[in-house]
């Protein structure tokens, strides 16, 4: 069964951003909606699919994981 929009999480829509990433202002993306938003819940209000918190580009994300302290064994 595919997952499609509803148009709920329009109204979650994230505005500008300052600096490189959108992710460092912890805006979120959903890959079905393909819209950014800030949301506080881990899924999509509308969609349910999990957002992604992360850049996939492998510079980007090793970029956010210095800033957020993460250490990767």
């Amino acid at each position: 069964m595919a997952t499609v929009c509803k148009g709920i999480c329009v109204r979650f829509r994230a505005t500008g951003y300052v600096g490189k990433h959108r992710y460092e202002k912890g805006q979120k993306r959903c890959p079905v909606c393909e819209i950014f938003m800030t949301y506080p819940e881990v899924r999509c209000p509308c969609c349910s699919i999990k957002l992604r918190v992360t850049p996939r580009g492998n510079n980007a994300r090793k970029e956010i994981q210095k800033k957020r302290n993460c250490v990767w064994h």
